[in-house]
């Protein structure tokens, strides 16, 4: 019989995966779309293979991305059935890492919610890509802590202790906030999440489509369609 625990390390694995191909797969677009941007300056090699690897990357980024987010809720859902309720209350790094893990979920969920709204047209706008692509670094970022907090309860000791004995982090610390603490950032974040609605609905921004319609003349910047051949020169 598959135990739980064997299920979680499986989910865990599982996310892990498809969210490191929808990292390297759009910090991928990101390069290739500078060097397309820049192609007077770059070597025609290099171009060549921007354009044609950047649709593919972009696709499986978004799809990476979307899958992961899956295998994150069902790692979630195997974990709490994995251990015994009180040890996952009362151990330090395990509260460190569900809350660590929560966040990366809502951040990559944002990360699908910018693709799913404004699609590759995402690419034409240089804000909207910079965002696109520091979200995702952040989320991956926070996603690897998590893991190496997984890597220490499970084997003691992570690849990533050399970066974490650098910067002076300590995995197994407890990362809880206080109450009032929490309690001011929640109310924090819901005031400025209904000042950013009421803000882009008066500014009609649930209308804007990022497009080369309505980006390219303004930014030069064109989708990473999956195409054969370079962009001309303008």
């Amino acid at each position: 019989m598959v135990t739980m625990e064997a299920l979680h390390a499986l989910t865990a694995e599982l996310h892990a995966g498809f969210l490191t191909l929808a990292f390297i797969s759009i910090m991928g677009v990101a390069v290739a779309q500078i060097v397309i941007r820049l192609r007077e300056w770059m070597p025609e090699f290099l171009v060549r293979w921007s354009v044609k690897v950047r649709g593919y990357l972009e696709a499986a980024g978004y799809v990476g991305a979307v899958l992961g987010i899956i295998g994150l809720l069902l790692s979630a859902w195997t974990g709490m059935y994995a251990w015994p309720q009180d040890i996952l209350l009362d151990h330090p790094t395990i509260r460190s890492k569900i809350t660590l893990t929560a966040f990366a979920t809502v951040m990559w969920a944002g990360i699908v919610f910018i693709r799913a709204r404004f699609g590759r047209g995402l690419w034409t706008c240089p804000a909207m890509a910079t965002l696109y692509v520091a979200l995702t670094f952040v989320a991956f970022g926070i996603l690897g802590t998590t893991g190496s907090m997984g890597a220490h309860l499970v084997q003691g000791g992570s690849a990533l202790d050399p970066l974490w004995n650098f910067v002076g982090f300590d995995v197994s610390s407890d990362l809880i906030l206080s109450t009032d603490l929490s309690f001011l950032l929640v109310i924090t974040s819901v005031v400025l999440f209904v000042v950013s609605l009421y803000l882009a609905k008066r500014m009609d921004l649930f209308a804007v489509q990022l497009g080369p319609e309505t980006c390219q003349k303004v930014f030069k910047w064109d989708e990473p369609r999956i195409e054969a051949e370079a962009p001309r020169n303008e």
